[in-house]
């Protein structure tokens, strides 16, 4: 039996939750989750299928993969994360609720992971939109300079970061550079709390973040 799709409407947007098929084989058992920030159309970066693949090579347990889209300005990662918990059997640890983003919904993404570290656990950040809409410059990035305003970060959390190096996503690496050197102010190390991968050839497009979203997955499994 293949695994099964629900479409459910919630405040903010619409997700598209993929449960696998031992969810309803297993009535008890409680999964991990991993939850995407779309752009557009739900599954775009074809997470259930790179999910299963990862289970099937012994490096990800079963999850239940839920997209989300919507508009930004809506977008509440927190709430829509209640609402699942309320309908499907979901890890109560954080360590077992991922969330991740592209672009500007990789800033959205992030933003959850620090300031509910009591639901998320790790976001994975593809292309971190850090300029924001009116494109301050490293300088002056909102998200950047409210991270450096921070007291400690989470101390249990987990965060990938990339960008590529191809047409928009190469000018995010000074936002990166900076937004490494904040991270390690505040006492996280690099490969421990969090990774910036550079991609080469990586461009800021649905076909890249396809093809990196594994490689975010596979460092967040590696605790």
């Amino acid at each position: 039996m293949p695994d099964e799709i629900e479409t459910i409407d919630v405040a903010g947007g619409t997700l598209r939750v993929i449960t696998p098929e031992s969810y309803r084989s297993m009535a008890t058992r409680r999964f991990p989750l991993l939850l995407l920030l779309e752009e557009g159309v739900s599954q775009e970066l074809g997470a259930g299928q790179q999910v299963a693949r990862l289970h099937a090579e012994g490096i990800l347990p079963e999850m239940i993969v839920a997209s989300l889209s919507g508009e930004l300005s809506t977008l509440d990662p927190a709430g829509v994360l209640r609402e699942l918990e309320e309908r499907f059997r979901l890890l109560e640890s954080p360590r077992a609720r991922w969330i991740c983003g592209t672009g500007h919904r990789a800033v959205i993404a992030l933003r959850a992971a620090l300031d509910h570290p009591d639901l998320f656990g790790a976001a994975a950040c593809l292309s971190s939109s850090f300029e924001g809409a009116e494109g301050a410059p490293p300088l002056h990035s909102p998200m950047l300079r409210e991270l450096e305003d921070r007291g400690a970060l989470p101390g249990k959390s987990r965060l990938y970061f990339d960008y590529g190096t191809v047409g928009l996503d190469e000018c995010y690496e000074p936002y990166h550079r900076d937004l490494g050197a904040i991270l390690r102010t505040k006492g996280w190390e690099d490969e421990r709390e969090f990774r910036i991968a550079r991609i080469a050839g990586g461009t800021h497009d649905l076909g890249s973040w396809r093809d990196r979203l594994g490689s975010a997955l596979k460092w967040l499994a590696a605790r």
